[in-house]
């Protein structure tokens, strides 16, 4: 394995089980751009009798032709393959997996089915004979068309009930990220440059690893530099979407702070229904989410929406409405504007580690079910981080991007416990800072607040 290949442990034990059974498997990989599938399915079918196609924008003959080639490979010496269709293609490799077993894998097969609508049915004619054979072939679907690869196992859909495995890749944990980075960087400098990347593998690797400044200047600000102009790439090319610039002003108007629809389309001079339709849609792609307050069940405050990656809220609220500015070189000017601000951006993240390190990484709240915010139905009141088991809060905790917290920062824990009331009366008191006063910390003795310092995230 490269050391630039991070974790996915589950994933590659799953997929090389797969691959050893020796029975017939279809795989249905969905994630992202950039997540990290194709590197996935490289790690965990690297040699072998195992032919990869990547789909692009072709019409179908040419795909069949691209891929006749790729599958050339299993049978060398022989004469040209040719595939009319697909039906002769896949039965091509059900023949060749008999001799021994075969690993077809479909890569953006979205783009195959652009050209083929017909595609998922011919497969499932085909998959349901090779289960009745025992045909040792397995075949993967990979796609970063997220609600059309969701799609394709719905109830309605030929591949229904079919998926021997059917993983959604995410990005890597801040932990894992931070392995791609410099090795010396301090956990301070770890939480930064997560805020400015994110968990998408490629974005790390992209950035190399660059010091945080150098990461803004040269990864992200400079003109012909990878992320430069990655979300606008990205969301140009994502499929139904006929008016980017639509997407570009609601995903700008998130990164400056508004969260709500109503705030989101007066900011952008449109009409409430018609930003809805965006946001929903973004979300379906992957790119924004809609986050509600954790609290057992009853009434509750309204959802608010935010954007879903830390390098997209980063590249939205500091590159894209200075790109007038960037494309005239002036990137010092605008880095300082960023270094001025970004203590109060990396905050936010902050908050995101602190939770991500509750639920996977810490043993604070054992048997919790789940773990998020709260915040009350008049906006008058926000806690960073809570967790709920069954009908009752088990921790409150206060996440603050400073070099001391201090002891207002308990008050403020004691008031939202209050307000909470019965059902967060055994609430366990938690602050997350990067260091504490004195006072801080003899309070928090004397009163059982458990402090976690940065260190301790890593």
């Amino acid at each position: 394995m490269t050391n630039d290949f991070i974790n996915r442990v589950a994933e590659l034990q799953r997929l090389r089980e797969v691959r050893t059974a020796g029975a017939p498997a279809l795989v249905v990989l969905r994630g992202r751009r950039r997540v990290g599938k194709s590197a996935l399915l490289y790690q965990a079918f690297p040699r072998g009798r195992v032919v990869s196609y990547q789909a692009d924008e072709q019409d179908e003959a040419s795909q069949l032709r691209l891929l006749a080639r790729e599958a050339a490979q299993l049978i060398r010496g022989s004469p040209p393959l040719a595939f009319p269709d697909w039906d002769t293609a896949l039965e091509f490799f059900a023949t060749s997996a008999a001799d021994a077993p075969v690993v077809l894998i479909l890569d953006e097969f979205q783009f195959l089915c652009s050209a083929q609508p017909a595609l998922p049915s011919i497969i499932q004619r085909h998959w349901d004979r090779w289960q009745r054979a025992g045909t040792p072939l397995v075949l993967v679907l990979a796609g970063s068309a997220l609600s059309f690869m969701e799609a394709l196992l719905d109830q309605s859909a030929p591949l229904f009930g079919r998926a021997t495995y059917r993983p959604l890749l995410q990005p890597l944990t801040y932990r894992d990220a931070s392995e791609l980075g410099p090795r010396a960087a301090s956990p301070a400098e770890r939480v930064v440059r997560f805020g400015l990347l994110g968990g998408t593998p490629q974005y790390q690797l992209w950035a190399g690893r660059r010091s945080n400044p150098n990461v803004i200047r040269e990864a992200i600000l400079a003109r012909g530099a990878p992320l430069y102009e990655e979300p606008l790439q990205l969301l140009r090319s994502e499929e139904g979407l006929r008016d980017p610039q639509s997407y570009f002003s609601v995903l700008r108007a998130l990164a400056s702070g508004r969260t709500r629809t109503g705030e989101i389309a007066g900011a952008i001079q449109r009409d409430t229904s018609a930003t809805a339709k965006v946001l929903e849609r973004l979300a379906e792609l992957g790119y924004t989410e809609l986050l509600e307050p954790l609290q057992p069940p009853g009434p509750r405050a309204r959802g608010v929406w935010r954007i879903a990656d830390p390098y997209f809220r980063f590249w939205f609220r500091y590159v894209f409405p200075n790109r007038s500015r960037l494309e005239r070189g002036r990137v010092e000017d605008v880095y300082q504007e960023i270094e001025a601000g970004l203590d109060s951006y990396v905050g936010f993240v902050f908050e995101d580690v602190c939770r991500a390190w509750l639920g996977s990484y810490s043993n604070a709240v054992p048997g919790a079910d789940a773990i998020g915010s709260w915040w009350s139905r008049r906006a008058d009141a926000e806690i960073d981080v809570v967790a709920v088991r069954r009908r009752d809060y088990v921790l409150l905790a206060s996440c603050k991007w400073s070099l001391r917290a201090g002891e207002d920062v308990i008050d403020q824990l004691h008031t939202h416990r209050a307000l909470l009331g019965a059902r967060a009366a055994q609430a366990e008191l938690v602050v997350f800072a990067r260091g504490f006063s004195d006072r801080t910390r003899e309070r928090a003795a004397r009163e059982r607040v458990r402090l976690v310092g940065i260190d301790e995230l890593f």
